[in-house]
């Protein structure tokens, strides 16, 4: 039986074809799985780049807060000089944006101490000096103390509180209380306890007496509030001013994206583990 040449052209065109299809998928496939895998490692890479950007960050803010005064708090955006000053990897030409909030002091706080735990709360806070934005100054000597002249306490349990601070000769004194259960305490209209119980100690003369917190906070400095827990229960209490005040808490968010990738680093801190010897410092009935 003799084949048409026509027909064996067409059968070898088909075959062609179907050929240069399959080819043409298998690259398309092949230039996709780079373009994808060369996606993955730009990523990853920014993502590292991110990761250090927002660890310098984060370590520079820690170093403003280490040269100021408790309740430092800072925050630095990405129209700040101190932003491009941290962005200093020259080998990417992709937009790098670096951040970092430092949250110190507040006028409210809510906070819970453990049965026979104690929290310290600075009664003053540093507002440091701006510089440009919402960044402020890094150096020492940049602070400025805002003192808390008033306050209240609200509590569910009982606590036992003192108040230390030092006069203008930088001598330690003191007040101390009790705050019973729904009984709060402080110097505003809203509180119920307004005196405590007042040692001085000077050498070998000791005096004692009763002070309203009032005036014990006008006329003192450095002023610190100790909460410690007498109950048998954890308690969670409510500390509210006006004026403000140091947390004794504080935290940090350090942000960085480059590219795509964006990383954050969350810090927090107890302070009141660094005032440990202070509740050593209670001046007790």
């Amino acid at each position: 039986m003799l084949h048409s040449p026509i027909r064996k052209k067409w059968f070898s065109t088909i075959i062609a074809i179907l050929m240069t299809a399959f080819l043409t998928i298998l690259s398309a496939g092949i230039l996709n799985l780079f373009v994808v895998e060369n996606g993955m490692n730009h990523f990853l890479s920014d993502g590292i780049s991110a990761y250090m950007s927002a660890e310098w960050a984060l370590e520079y803010t820690l170093l403003k807060s280490s040269n100021h005064r408790e309740g430092f708090s800072d925050s630095i955006t990405d129209t700040d000089l101190e932003s491009h000053i941290l962005d200093n990897d020259s080998s990417t030409t992709k937009r790098t944006t670096i951040s970092s909030m430092l949250r110190a002091s507040d006028t409210s706080y809510t906070g819970s101490i453990a049965t026979g735990g104690f929290e310290i709360i600075p009664l003053f806070y540093d507002t440091g000096a701006y510089i440009q934005g919402s960044a402020k100054n890094p150096n020492k000597g940049t602070s400025l103390l805002i003192k808390t002249h008033t306050f209240v306490v609200i509590q569910n349990g009982n606590v036992s509180w003192n108040i230390i601070g030092n006069d203008t000769d930088g001598k330690t004194y003191g007040i101390s209380g009790t705050g019973s259960l729904m009984r709060s305490f402080g110097n505003t209209p809203s509180a119920n306890i307004q005196e405590g119980f007042e040692k001085h100690m000077d050498a070998d003369i000791m005096t004692a007496g009763t002070e309203s917190i009032t005036d014990f906070l006008s006329s003192h400095e450095n002023n610190y509030l100790i909460l410690s827990n007498i109950s048998s229960d954890p308690i969670e209490y409510h500390i509210a001013s006006s004026d403000g005040f140091a947390l004794p808490v504080r935290s940090i968010i350090a942000s960085s994206t480059v590219g795509k990738s964006k990383q954050n680093i969350e810090f927090s801190e107890n302070r009141s583990r660094l005032f440990d010897m202070l509740k050593y410092s209670v001046f007790n009935k």
